[in-house]
């Protein structure tokens, strides 16, 4: 006869299996780091997103690629407005790499800009951003 008490202990080890089996390394769809701060969406500006960024001054290229011309630098304040993310040329700084590119949108008379995913908070060595569309 199964007790109130044995079933409670069967179905609490029951969800323990589950949640360990869900929960495995082995067992994941992914193998890749989390983005701990993927770019947000701009309320205020609708095909937009809020991108946190690390450093200051960092180059914005014509092209995506690291030999393209510079023709701005991001601005200050931590947080650069972009439109998507692109493949392009590979760009490394320190012990980083990426060849994941964003894309500001054109403002007045600037065009569109490119910069290198290294300088994104979060996510790993040439990981795209989990926040943004791809153009």
């Amino acid at each position: 006869m199964l007790t109130a008490a044995h079933a409670a202990t069967s179905g609490a080890a029951a969800v323990a299996l589950a949640a360990a089996l869900l929960l495995s390394p082995g067992l994941t769809s992914s193998a890749r780091a989390a983005d701990s701060a993927p770019c947000t969406p701009d309320r205020n500006y609708p095909g937009t997103f809020l991108c946190p960024i690390w450093g200051s001054n960092v180059n914005l290229r014509s092209a995506p690629d690291p030999q393209a011309p510079v023709t701005s630098t991001s601005p200050a304040g931590g947080v650069l407005r972009v439109q998507c993310q692109v493949k392009g040329g590979r760009a490394t700084y320190g012990g980083y790499w990426h060849t994941w590119w964003v894309k500001t949108p054109a403002v007045g008379m600037a065009p569109s800009a490119y910069m290198s995913e290294i300088f994104l908070v979060g996510g790993g060595n040439d990981e795209p951003d989990s926040g943004l569309p791809n153009c």
